[in-house]
């Protein structure tokens, strides 16, 4: 039975819901195939990314056996003149009974730009990708900071097992106490992004790979249908801007608990004082809107030593992977966040 490949259209979306949740066997009102929110990852407009976000394998009947989403973005980093366009690939699945289409969506997002990465990813995701010419790098690692030690008495009571882990998290909180910051930032809420997100991601790039944010990208995150995140600008005392950032709180355990995620945070360079400072207010907003956990991505040297300083402690690694067939990158470390991927908003 043959299979044609297309763009994703308005009238596909209730049946790319049912295909995806079926798929990756989860239930049929998860969140990251919900209808409103595949619109706003695939359909909704972007200012830097006017082609395709999204292709549908079509057999003879007309369903849907396949599809892949693109996370379009580029990649800025030291000596570049330009950004390089790159992607992420997102939502990808074939049926069982079209074994080739996975492969065939994966040649046709590799179309929309030079340089794609994997970042996590399932099992058979990832060993599809290696085979498609995918090199493994240093990987992103997750960090975490308890914000609410008591958060397990809240969830289970005084039952013994609740209390006994309550007691290991203040342990836990106690050990890797925050300390001081050394540099005075000041937060502040925005709910558009300007110009300064050019000035920022500039001076990143002078140290590492980082991508180049536009307004209008960070602006589409805040406008995530089910849980709107937040967007700050970090500002130093005398007013100048540093950095920005998007923050996002989940719930957790059923509603029990409650994961602050820091979706999206970049400052102008790569001194850990500025980083320290930042995720300290950023640790400080999440709880005040109800985190009992916080969450960053970290990999190169001075965001994990500023993450430690801050109290976070390194959880897992998260596999990052590179296919740049014309070398078009340069050595130099990657800095990756949730807004890449998948992992900012459910």
């Amino acid at each position: 039975m043959s299979v044609s490949i297309r763009p994703l259209a308005e009238a596909d979306l209730p049946a790319l819901s049912r295909f995806l949740t079926a798929g990756f066997h989860t239930p049929a009102d998860a969140e990251f195939a919900a209808v409103d929110v595949l619109r706003w990852k695939f359909l909704d407009a972007r200012d830097d990314a006017p082609g395709p976000r999204s292709f549908v394998a079509i057999d003879e009947s007309g369903a849907i056996v396949g599809h892949v989403g693109l996370c379009p973005t580029a990649f800025a980093a030291p000596g570049l003149a330009e950004p390089i366009p790159a992607l992420h690939m997102i939502d990808w699945l074939g049926s069982r009974e079209h074994r080739s289409v996975g492969a065939s969506l994966m040649r046709r997002a590799h179309e929309a730009a030079p340089v794609q990465f994997g970042l996590g990813g399932s099992d058979a995701g990832r060993a599809v990708i290696k085979r498609g010419g995918y090199e493994p790098m240093p990987p992103v690692l997750v960090f975490d900071r308890l914000l609410s030690p008591l958060r397990r008495l809240r969830a289970g009571g005084l039952a013994p097992k609740s209390a006994a882990r309550a007691l290991r998290d203040v342990a836990r909180s106690l050990v890797h106490r925050p300390r001081p910051a050394g540099l005075r930032l000041q937060l502040e809420p925005v709910s558009t992004f300007g110009p300064e997100v050019a000035e920022v991601v500039r001076g990143a790039s002078r140290f590492a790979v980082v991508t180049a944010r536009t307004p209008g990208r960070l602006d589409l995150a805040l406008r995530y249908p089910r849980r709107p995140p937040s967007g700050f600008l970090l500002r130093e005392s005398g007013g100048g801007v540093r950095g920005f950032a998007v923050l996002n709180v989940l719930p957790q355990d059923a509603g029990r608990t409650a994961l602050g995620r820091v979706v999206d945070l970049l400052m102008d360079d790569d001194d850990p004082d500025a980083w320290h400072a930042a995720l300290l207010l950023l640790s400080a907003e999440l709880a005040r809107r109800g985190a009992d956990v916080a969450r960053v991505f970290a990999a190169p040297p001075w965001t994990a030593e500023a993450l430690r300083r801050a109290g976070f402690v390194m959880r897992h690694p998260l596999e990052l992977s590179l296919r740049d067939r014309r070398e078009l990158l340069p050595h130099a470390p990657f800095y990756l966040t949730p807004i890449e991927a998948d992992y900012g908003y459910t």
